[in-house]
């Protein structure tokens, strides 16, 4: 009897057992009603710049550095380099619309040692889907904070360096409106989300960086360990505007005072021909001296000379036309003679000389006249005689 209870008190647990085993098996079975789980998010996503490394499987990314900060983005452009009047970079040198000036190709170089460093792919750009987002939202964020606060700024970075930026519409998200209606003709609207635009687009330059653009410009704004080299970069692009600017000043300073000069030389010179023109009309006006007359004469053919070529006797026999003076006393009344001199048997001027002084005239006038004229002239002012 014993025996037979305690077979059954066996059974029971062995029983019991297979129960719980049983439920045990079941509850594992069942469906999980849990929260499903997520995709897992690379923990660097919000910050690893991600490039494609440099081997045959292009789904493998290397972190070359660190994404920058949208706050970090925007203190590039506190450079003093932004700072200055918009119409001073015309200073710099251009192509195909990018600026070109020396130290600018820092940021290739820099770009390539970095590549190069990590083992990263380099013949173009390729950066993974994470860090193109978190590049994108930060980049934008900077974008709106300088569209507000700078508008000029924002429209020189966009013409001057996202020429791939023909609108704004990258900075705010915008909708597409859907209309429906009901049996009764009420009519509903729901605006539905468009995908947003990228402010980043590096496929304008096909992901090229080999030199300065957009894409290389981009890269370096969003690459945070990039933005010393920029910095330098942009110091060097001041150098060079302020040396030009410097070189630029100095030209329209110099061109001021040539101005200047030409003016006071213009002033001067109507000064000059007004006090000339003054004296002229004084001369003309007054009765000439014997002397006066026969130089006169014997240069420009008039008694009264002419404006630009007239004699006066400063002293008793001592006359000048403010080119020459001469002393009648000096001139040799033995050697001096008055002939007409006569090329191709035309007389072409009138020679009175004794052949130190010299006097000539293309005036048509008889030799006589001026014959007497000079013997008048040495009757008042005798000059030297000499053997022969």
């Amino acid at each position: 009897m014993f025996r037979l209870n305690l077979h059954f008190i066996v059974l029971i647990i062995i029983a019991l057992t297979s129960t719980m085993v049983i439920a045990k098996d079941n509850r594992s079975g069942a469906p999980n009603i849990q929260k499903p789980a997520t995709i897992p998010i690379d923990q660097h996503s919000t910050t690893a710049l991600m490039v494609r490394k440099n081997n045959n499987n292009w789904n493998d990314f290397v972190k070359v550095g660190t994404i920058a900060t949208a706050s970090q983005i925007c203190e590039v452009f506190s450079h003093p380099f932004f700072k200055i009047p918009v119409k001073h970079y015309r200073m710099l040198d251009t192509m195909n619309g990018q600026f070109r000036w020396d130290g600018i190709e820092a940021s290739t170089l820099w770009i390539k040692k970095k590549f190069r460093d990590a083992n990263a792919y380099s013949r173009s750009l390729s950066l993974d889907k994470n860090t193109l987002v978190i590049a994108d939202q930060n980049f934008t964020a900077c974008l709106k904070q300088i569209k507000i606060k700078n508008p000029k700024l924002f429209n020189f970075i966009k013409y001057s360096f996202l020429h791939y930026l023909k609108d704004d519409y990258c900075l705010e998200q915008r909708f597409r409106t859907n209309k429906k209606v009901d049996d009764n003709g009420h009519i509903t609207e729901e605006r539905i989300p468009l995908k947003k635009k990228s402010c980043i687009n590096f496929n304008y330059n096909s992901w090229n960086y080999s030199y300065w653009n957009s894409t290389t410009f981009v890269l370096m704004l969003i690459w945070k360990e990039a933005h010393p080299v920029l910095s330098t970069i942009f110091e060097n692009g001041n150098k060079v505007i302020n040396a030009r600017l410097i070189k630029r000043d100095k030209l329209i300073k110099q061109k001021r005072l040539a101005e200047e000069k030409k003016k006071s030389d213009i002033k001067k010179n109507k000064e000059i021909y007004n006090k000339r023109k003054q004296v002229w009309l004084n001369y003309k006006s007054r009765k000439k001296t014997l002397m006066e007359q026969v130089y006169n004469f014997s240069t420009t053919g008039d008694l009264e000379g002419l404006e630009y070529n007239y004699w006066v006797e400063v002293k008793a026999c001592i006359l000048s036309n403010g080119k020459e003076r001469i002393d009648n006393r000096k001139i040799n009344m033995t050697a001096f003679r008055v002939y007409p001199e006569i090329k191709n048997n035309q007389k072409i001027k009138m020679i009175s000389s004794d052949g130190e002084f010299y006097f000539s005239t293309y005036s048509n006038i008889a030799l006589e006249r001026l014959q007497k004229a000079w013997n008048l002239s040495f009757n008042e002012c005798p000059g030297k005689t000499s053997l022969f």
